[in-house]
């Protein structure tokens, strides 16, 4: 486990001597002196959260953002606590509480996981434009929930899991805001405000940075389950977000999950580094600009947005030599 480091700055408060108030002043210059130099060495607060800021305010639609630098333990936020929509974002924490049924013996990797008319439904993945009445494990199911996002794929693992177990779940492990409301493509019954306003599932960003430093820090589960979802998520194929401007940081590696809807982007990981791990989780959202292309304006925002972060706790890279 990775321990969370955190610096204390201690300030030393000049003896005041009752000898004479002279000695007093014959100090003050080192004082102001020694102050200048701590304020040169320390980073202006909320540096980072003002540049975050402007780029949000240069997006057409909304941002929330929350993040830790798991080696210094150094936060930071925009809108954090705020619910937004996780499109398939929320796949996470499903995967999650189908690992604990695993640990738990309910349920195995390897175990078949028959598809039924009920689980097909468009939007990504492949399982869609395959031969029906499909027969996966249990593992080749979450791997195509993440991985590819496959919507079939999700709702055979939804299905598998339970939805009430994954909600049950993640109010357990202090995510007292993230709710998945259906399975992918099919209405919630009865339907609530909640879930007409939200779809899928909601979340606030720093709920998404909560789980995913849980796994990290292997504070849930055995290390080796949060590594292998570790793994799962370094296989994600949406790659135009949070990796898309951080490639020419070396060893920066990512461990992520995308959520797309028309007017929204999600993306929430860990980019790992050479200095240690960073959670990052982003939501881009009411966003003007509805393409379905790589250079969607909300996504732009969250790969400018990760850029800014690991400019933040990295040095510069090196350029190239022209």
């Amino acid at each position: 486990m990775r321990k969370i480091r955190s610096t204390r700055i201690q300030l030393l408060s000049p003896l005041i001597s009752l000898r004479g108030i002279g000695e007093i002043f014959l100090c003050l210059p080192l004082l102001f002196s020694a102050g200048a130099v701590m304020r040169a060495q320390t980073p202006q607060p909320g540096s980072l959260e003002r540049q975050l800021a402007a780029i949000a305010s240069s997006f057409g639609g909304k941002v929330t953002v929350a993040g830790v630098d798991l080696k210094t333990g150094e936060r930071f936020g925009l809108n954090a606590d705020r619910p937004v929509q996780t499109a398939s974002v929320i796949k996470l924490p499903v995967m999650v509480e189908a690992f604990y049924q695993m640990q738990e013996g309910r349920l195995r990797w390897s175990q078949r996981v028959a598809e039924t008319d009920f689980d097909r439904v468009r939007g990504s993945g492949i399982l869609q434009d395959l031969s029906p009445q499909i027969n996966l494990t249990l593992g080749d199911a979450i791997t195509l929930m993440i991985v590819l996002s496959d919507n079939t794929a999700s709702n055979m693992v939804f299905r598998t899991v339970g939805i009430d177990a994954v909600n049950a779940r993640m109010k357990k492990l202090g995510l007292k805001h993230t709710i998945l409301f259906g399975y992918v493509f099919h209405k919630k019954v009865p339907a609530t405000p909640e879930s007409k306003k939200f779809g899928l599932g909601v979340t606030p960003a720093d709920d998404m940075v909560h789980l995913l430093t849980l796994i990290r820090q292997h504070k849930i589960l055995t290390p080796e389950a949060c590594d292998h979802m570790l793994t799962i998520l370094s296989k994600q194929r949406g790659i135009d977000a949070f990796p898309r401007y951080t490639s020419s940081y070396p060893g920066v590696t990512w461990e992520h999950k995308t959520g797309a809807l028309d007017a929204l982007r999600n993306d929430v990981g860990i980019a790992e580094t050479p200095a240690g791990p960073i959670v990052l989780a982003g939501f881009a959202y009411d966003s003007p600009d509805q393409q379905w292309t790589a250079d969607n304006a909300a996504i732009l925002v969250l790969a400018r947005l990760a850029k800014v972060v690991l400019a933040h706790f990295l040095p510069a890279p090196a350029k190239a030599n022209p």
